[in-house]
């Protein structure tokens, strides 16, 4: 599933039954990545692969982004299931600090 793809299911999520439809769906994509790819991290976000291979910078990333954006309110007023189903598709790539050189 495309990143794109991904944020726009997140983006349906209403109620209970449409963010379990998210997590199902993040989970598959999780399942499918490849995380054992050649480059590794090179062109994982070319091709839609997990970056976080941990929970640990899983939860970094989501953090991180919730330290800016979510704190900020830029998503206040959206049902809360939709603002955490968007933090999880942001776990899903590493910041940039996370990035083996």
């Amino acid at each position: 599933m495309t990143y794109e793809a991904l944020t726009d299911l997140a983006q349906q999520v209403t109620d209970e039954k449409t963010f379990v439809r998210f997590l199902s769906a993040l989970r598959e994509d999780c399942e499918s990545s490849q995380h054992d790819c050649e480059s590794r991290y090179e062109n994982c976000l070319e091709e839609n692969h997990f970056q976080s291979r941990s929970t640990k910078n899983f939860l970094r990333s989501m953090e991180d982004w919730a330290g800016g954006d979510f704190i900020e309110g830029e998503h206040a007023g959206a049902p809360i299931l939709r603002r955490v189903a968007t933090m999880l598709c942001v776990g899903k790539h590493l910041r940039n600090e996370d990035v083996p050189r």
